[in-house]
């Protein structure tokens, strides 16, 4: 999971226009300023959580993300805008988004379908980090869906809006905010983010497009993800395959060697050619996992217990003392 040091760098900036202070937030990144402008900055789930989180309560502002993203212009998003910027239409724009969204954010996969008189543009967090920090997610999912209809304005110098926006998070007590940026309808408390937009308004063609530069840009993008992809390694690509087939039970290692289009003799030899065993991820997410469970008290220690897939809750207390060298109760009571 990574978050481009640039984006992090104009969240910052931006909540320092709000009247933050951004030394704190910049300490919060783990990089200094200079760093994070560099074309290859890329931060972990942790240290993007800490800094988003912190500037939305240092601006006091509840809908930060969706004014982060009003906000941006495309030079933030760097090399995707770029080739936004030079596609044919906004199909193509988009469907170039979704297909190189892990060079601005690994853990927000985008889609784009087709469907009968539309195209449902999707988002899915990566689980261990919606997990993690929900506030987070919620900002960086409205702040990018506020990006992207904002860039739609931009490639074609006319104001389409999407038919209708479907989020999974609750309500908030006033949505007049979601209503001025995104002038359709807005659910809350669906299964999934979804954007749906008109199919006819996805055939406006890019004003700036450039079929030559385009090319260049799409090369230079796919040498990137290649090497991000490479210095992830395949212990992580693992990780993050079996943190989502977690439903909530964990799936066994014939499941994970088949999402990833594996046998399961090859899955467990290209993982001890980096040292690591297919157990080893599982224990080093029940781990994550029951942390996070812990946070919430309306959680017994059975039930989480059995949402990690434990036989019994005597079973997950002797591991968890093995990890946090304490009891669940205990490290409940130490939060």
């Amino acid at each position: 999971m990574a978050f481009n040091g640039r984006f992090v760098l104009s969240l910052i900036h931006f909540a320092g226009r709000q009247g933050a202070d951004i030394r704190p937030l910049i300490q919060a990144s783990g990089q200094t300023e200079e760093e994070l402008c560099q074309e290859s900055s890329v931060l972990e789930a942790e240290n993007y959580n800490a800094v988003a989180v912190a500037a939305a309560e240092a601006t006091g502002d509840p809908f930060f993300g969706l004014h982060l993203g009003e906000s941006m212009n495309m030079t933030a998003a760097g090399l995707v805008a770029q080739i936004t910027q030079t596609s044919e239409t906004v199909l193509q724009a988009l469907q170039y988004a979704c297909d190189f969204a892990q060079l601005a954010c690994s853990s927000l996969p985008m889609t784009l379908t087709e469907e009968h008189n539309h195209y449902k543009l999707t988002m899915t967090p990566e689980r261990l980090w919606a997990k993690d920090s929900e506030l987070a997610v919620r900002h960086t999912v409205d702040g990018t869906i506020a990006f992207t209809i904002n860039e739609f304005h931009e490639l074609t110098r006319k104001n389409h809006y999407p038919l209708k926006i479907e989020l999974p998070f609750s309500k908030p007590t006033t949505t007049t905010e979601y209503e001025r940026l995104f002038q359709c309808p807005v659910l809350f408390g669906q299964k999934e983010i979804a954007v749906y937009f008109d199919k006819r308004h996805l055939q406006e063609k890019v004003i700036t497009s450039d079929y030559n530069l385009l090319r260049i840009l799409v090369a230079h993008a796919e040498e990137r993800i290649a090497a991000i992809n490479q210095q992830r390694g395949f212990y992580e690509e693992v990780k993050v395959s079996v943190a989502n087939l977690v439903k909530p039970q964990f799936p066994g290692i014939e499941q994970v060697a088949s999402h990833l289009n594996l046998s399961v003799r090859t899955l467990q030899r290209r993982l001890s050619e980096e040292g690591h065993t297919f157990k080893e991820i599982t224990e080093s997410l029940r781990r994550d996992f029951a942390i996070s469970y812990l946070k919430r008290p309306e959680l017994s220690i059975n039930e989480i217990a059995w949402l990690l897939s434990y036989t019994d809750a005597s079973a997950f207390i002797r591991s968890f003392r093995r990890w946090e060298k304490m009891t669940p109760n205990e490290y409940r009571k130490s939060l």
